[in-house]
This record gives structure tokens, sequence and C-alpha cells, in this order.
């Protein structure tokens, strides 16, 4: 059994979402062919103490460890 591409909306051009505001006044895309709710979000501070740490770890290992050797060896 196939579906019609017209009643699912597939193929048709036209856009299968909405956007909506939620209960807290933020702007809510809602994908309705998909079932998905999208949503602004914020990054977590833990998670920039992350990356800026391996960043910090990053550069530090590169000058430390791939350097080249100061004397004959």
């Amino acid at each position: 059994m196939t579906e019609n591409p017209i009643d699912t909306g597939i193929g048709t051009g036209k856009n299968s979402g909405e956007q909506s505001v939620n209960e807290q006044g933020q702007a809510v895309y809602n994908y309705a062919s998909a079932g998905i709710t999208e949503r602004e979000g914020n990054v977590p501070v833990w998670l920039w103490f992350v990356v800026v740490s391996l960043l910090v770890w990053g550069v530090y290992y590169l000058v430390t460890y791939w350097s080249a050797p100061v004397g004959p060896m």
C-alpha cells in the first residue's frame, strides 16, 4: 500500500511544520510529520568549562610535546 504524496504533504513544497509559543513564552517549532518539537536551548556552564579546559589542555600539549628537540639526542 502506498500513500499519495498530496495527502502526506511530501513533495508538495509545503512547509509541514508550524511555529508557536509555549507556556514559558519561548518560540517552539513543531515538525508535524515527525512529531519532533524544536525549541531554543542554552549551553550549560559546566559544558562551557569542559570545552575551554580541553582547548587549553590541547594548546599545552601541542607546545610541550610536539616541539622540536632542543639539544642533540
